[in-house]
């Protein structure tokens, strides 16, 4: 197979981007093919170490699937995976209560497959380079935040559990399983897209953001990796976290 590209000369001047249509009176292109062969024999020897390299990177193992694991509306057993995760290195690195995790579920691709778990089997996962923060919210920035999420119908989360009413509002809040408390202070763990005010969650972007400088898939990657150390497959936790209500 052939592919062609061209090159457009214009007058070279100094007032280039001062330059009107009526203003060029000549253009002058060039077709070049680029073909399959002949192959360079010392590129392809220096691409080598790193294509090896890259592919030891993505093969290898990390854990162990006794099922295939899927997002679900709402989460799911994958979403309340990765949510654990998040809880979980939030509150290793900054040593104090987190209160609950959440993730946009358009961030997660594709489900962990039953076998074993690879770097590659994340990246697939979770191709986006996101970083984990922790938010200091009030009860009633939070109850702003969840009825966002409930226009979604759900988004993957842990700590927290709510139900979600005809009109799309969160109801029955419980964070920790406690009713949510409007002037309580709760700290939360989630994306820095998020933090920012991506996925239309403007109500975060206000507040003062923890980074914790560790992406997603680093973080799950030591999840998985905590279930390897003890000879253990990766455990799922298939609890709903929010169901629909009718009022």
């Amino acid at each position: 197979m052939k592919c062609y590209f061209f090159i457009i000369l214009f007058p070279c001047v100094f007032g280039f981007f001062h330059l009107r249509a009526q203003d060029i009176t000549e253009v002058y292109y060039q077709y070049h093919a680029i073909t399959a062969s002949p192959k360079d024999s010392s590129i392809q020897t220096w691409l080598q170490t790193y294509t090896d390299s890259l592919q030891r990177y993505l093969n290898k193992p990390l854990g162990f699937a006794l099922e295939n694991v899927y997002k679900q509306k709402g989460g799911g057993p994958l979403g309340n995976f990765i949510t654990t995760a998040i809880l979980q290195q939030a509150k290793l690195q900054t040593g104090t209560q987190i209160d609950a995790a959440f993730i946009h579920p358009a961030g997660i691709k594709g489900f962990i497959p039953k076998g074993i778990i690879t770097m590659g089997t994340l990246f697939a996962l979770l191709p986006y380079t996101n970083h984990l923060v922790v938010l200091p919210i009030s009860g009633s920035v939070l109850q702003e935040f969840v009825n966002r999420i409930a226009t979604d119908g759900g988004w993957p989360s842990t700590g927290i559990n709510y139900a979600i009413d005809v009109y799309g509002k969160a109801k029955n809040i419980q964070i920790q399983q406690q009713p949510i408390m409007h002037n309580s202070i709760y700290h939360i763990v989630v994306t820095d897209y998020m933090a920012n005010g991506g996925n239309n969650c403007g109500m975060l972007k206000q507040l003062p953001a923890i980074s914790l400088h560790i992406s997603l898939i680093e973080t799950c990657k030591n999840y998985i990796e905590s279930f390897t150390q003890n000879h253990e497959p990766i455990v799922v936790n298939k609890t709903v976290s929010v169901t629909n209500i009718y009022e």
